[in-house]
């Protein structure tokens, strides 16, 4: 069971939701007041306090109850997401179909790998010298047998 929570506000409905500055307001009676969401209804509010995932998030949904000059909201933080409409059935076809789909497209990924991996072996043993002097050196020492001299004693 999820943990309930009470606030209390002292004043009115009024004022409470003046706190929500309506230049914030971007939808109806949804407020973003960064980086929290705020949804006013007759009589619940809920308050975006943590995004989980791409659509979805914990959100403190309260009552909003007015009693002897103060606001009360008592509630419970809740998972809500993107609704999905679609049945067991639908939802198994689904995945089959991904599954289906990973199957068929993974030699090829694998085949393109393959290639690439052996380009770059290929490549790596062919490598071209870019500057002048690696390819001066690459023609005398790797080409033509020739060792390089460093030492002006030895000519």
């Amino acid at each position: 069971m999820a943990k309930e929570y009470t606030f209390r506000y002292v004043g009115s409905r009024e004022s409470f939701l003046e706190l929500l500055d309506p230049s914030h307001r971007t939808y109806g009676r949804i407020y973003y007041l960064d980086p929290y969401m705020v949804e006013v209804r007759e009589d619940q509010i809920s308050f975006g306090i943590e995004r989980t995932g791409h659509a979805g998030g914990n959100w403190f949904v309260a009552d909003l109850r007015e009693e002897d000059g103060e606001i009360r909201l008592h509630g419970t933080v809740e998972y809500i997401g993107p609704e999905d409409n679609r049945t067991a059935k639908q939802k198994r076809h689904d995945k089959i179909k991904a599954a289906l789909l990973v199957i068929l497209v993974l030699p090829f990924v694998l085949v393109s790998l393959a290639v690439d991996w052996i380009g770059r072996l290929v490549n790596k043993a062919r490598r071209q010298p870019y500057s002048t002097e690696e390819k001066l050196l690459d023609l005398m020492e790797n080409r033509l047998h020739c060792k390089r001299v460093t030492d002006d004693t030895d000519s």
